[in-house]
């Protein structure tokens, strides 16, 4: 998922992707007569959150373990962390559309994710 989202430059598309795997699942859908039809499979996301965090973690640890490295300038390494950065905060807004502000998902989101783009980190 984050390397879809990483190609997919325009944030209108990345937004729908990250509402398709992160958000709740449609477990009903209504017909044109107003009929409900149940659908197979629960309102789980396909991608936990917390899954989606420890690959944001990951990703942005081995780019700064590359910079350190001298595998890459800091240039490039900032430009990427700063590119998963913007997926992270498009994520929290599927996520505040999907659950709401106060929700728990949304606070553990934020809370795990503090520690991935502290400098230093």
């Amino acid at each position: 998922l984050l390397n879809k989202l990483l190609r997919t430059e325009i944030s209108s598309i990345r937004t729908n992707q990250l509402q398709h795997y992160l958000g709740p699942q449609r477990t009903s859908i209504t017909n044109p007569e107003g009929e409900t039809i149940e659908l197979p499979g629960t309102d789980k996301p396909l991608v936990s959150h917390g899954e989606f965090t420890d690959a944001l973690e990951s990703v942005v640890s081995q780019i700064r373990t590359l910079e350190a490295s001298g595998g890459t300038d800091k240039l490039s390494a900032t430009n990427l962390v700063e590119s998963i950065r913007q997926i992270a905060i498009e994520a929290r807004g599927v996520l505040v559309a999907s659950y709401g502000e106060e929700s728990i998902i949304v606070n553990e989101f934020q809370k795990d994710l503090q520690p991935v783009f502290r400098p230093g980190s």
